[in-house]
């Protein structure tokens, strides 16, 4: 068998998230969040249920995020490695942590992400459909 050659993730990379908040979608979804990321509650391993409820102005503006249409979209396997972030093919840098968290919780095969800029959340996608949000890292020069 052939070694993996891809660096192993660091202990912090592969904690777990810690979820503080929980929104109901007008579609029937619970999407909870950590602050940085939003994801579909039924594809993760969430444990909590002491988590604050977002009010419905909350799940508006996740929803207009998930349905907006953003001219970006590639494949999990697109993100290069560059120090202590992944960046897009655009350049825009995202967190390590939510990465390979996402990788380890979703099939990575079926996951991509769609994006306009590092200004507004990265929509992460399975299988076509959108089911969360990840804020991206801020570029040192805004």
């Amino acid at each position: 068998m052939g070694q993996d050659s891809s660096p192993s993730p660091t202990p912090a990379q592969n904690r777990p998230l810690t979820w503080k908040r929980v929104v109901h979608l007008h579609d029937g979804r619970t999407f909870i969040s950590d602050g940085a990321v939003a994801l579909d509650a039924a594809l993760t391993k969430a444990t909590s249920s002491e988590n604050q409820v977002l009010p419905e102005a909350s799940a508006k503006i996740i929803e207009g995020y998930l349905t907006a249409e953003l001219p970006d979209e590639f494949a999990s396997y697109q993100l290069t490695r560059r120090g202590e972030t992944y960046v897009a093919p655009s350049g825009v840098r995202l967190n390590p942590i939510y990465i390979d968290y996402l990788r380890r919780t979703l099939p990575e095969s079926r996951l991509r992400f769609r994006m306009k800029s590092d200004l507004e959340p990265v929509v992460v996608l399975l299988d076509g459909k959108a089911v969360g949000l990840l804020m991206s890292i801020k570029s040192a020069s805004r």
